[in-house]
């Protein structure tokens, strides 16, 4: 059980260390890559299958994170249709939300809310003082999710 209980560990801080990448290429490209967002996804299965060998029942491994996920994404697509979340934000808030599951996802998107408020403040703020803009800058919305993300991933090691 050790072993097993280690290599959840390690696949949190996989998705932690993808979430920062992600951050990063958003600050840098204002893009946020779709295999980031599926390399997330597809260590949620890894580790849905080991909740599962370990005797959890899979509604509760599957059945809703998968629905909870699903919620966010709908939410985030509205957002994406109104022009105010970029579609690579949303994937990356969607995949993410897997690991977050039922309990933890009105946390995160309130945790991300509240962070990326604070990041386009700053963006705007910025945007002011370097004045060559007369358009509205791009808000960095990834490192907000990561922060959300990062959020999940320790409250999920916390309890193993």
């Amino acid at each position: 059980m050790q072993a097993i209980t280690n290599i959840e560990i390690g696949i949190f801080l996989a998705v932690a260390a993808i979430l920062i990448w992600a951050a990063v290429t958003d600050l840098k490209h204002r893009k946020i890559s779709n295999n980031l967002s599926l390399m997330i996804s597809g260590l949620f299965v890894v580790s849905s299958l080991l909740f599962l060998v370990q005797g959890a029942e899979w509604k509760s491994v599957l059945l809703w994170p998968t629905l909870s996920a699903a919620l966010v994404f709908a939410v985030g697509a509205g957002l994406f249709a109104a022009g105010l979340m970029g579609g690579g934000d949303v994937k990356l808030i969607a995949a993410t939300a897997l690991f977050a599951g039922p309990a933890l996802s009105l946390p995160l998107v309130l945790y991300v809310t509240v962070a990326g408020g604070f990041i386009a403040l700053l963006t705007f703020l910025h945007a002011k003082l370097k004045s060559e803009q007369n358009d509205p800058p791009e808000v960095p919305y990834g490192v907000a999710i990561t922060a959300g993300g990062l959020w999940v991933c320790f409250q999920r090691i916390a309890t193993l």
